[in-house]
């Protein structure tokens, strides 16, 4: 890929204009729409991985950080993708390596499957 159309892309990440980046991508690639997604996508995860990756404002990655240091994973990762147009997959991918890079450790509660299970064990113990 060359240099300018590369940092073309990256530009239109870091404004936000994704669906942008990937007809573009399209248009200068010669490539099929699942092929320029697939592409872009990956250059979106670098972008924000890197520390790029902020809205034009500069705010994305500390409502990310932010919500990362609440333990609330979900919400990140849902401004990450509200963001960036991006798949669970990728945006769960990326709001991981920033936690990493920022020393937030990640999630290691039982969750809501966790919950009912020792809820279950409270039951059946006071039933018996």
């Amino acid at each position: 890929m060359h240099d300018d159309f590369e940092d073309e892309i990256r530009e239109l990440i870091g404004k936000g204009k994704n669906i942008a980046a990937i007809k573009r991508y399209r248009e200068v690639m010669g490539v099929g729409l699942a092929e320029a997604k697939a592409a872009v996508e990956a250059m979106i995860v670098d972008h924000f991985a890197t520390g790029s990756g902020t809205t034009d404002d500069g705010s994305l990655t500390d409502e990310v950080i932010s919500a990362l240091e609440r333990g609330e994973k979900i919400q990140a990762v849902k401004l990450y993708r509200d963001q960036n147009g991006v798949g669970l997959k990728e945006a769960k991918e990326a709001v991981e390596r920033l936690g990493e890079q920022h020393g937030i450790p990640a999630s290691s509660g039982a969750g809501c499957f966790g919950m009912i299970l020792m809820l279950i064990g409270v039951i059946a113990a006071a039933a018996s």
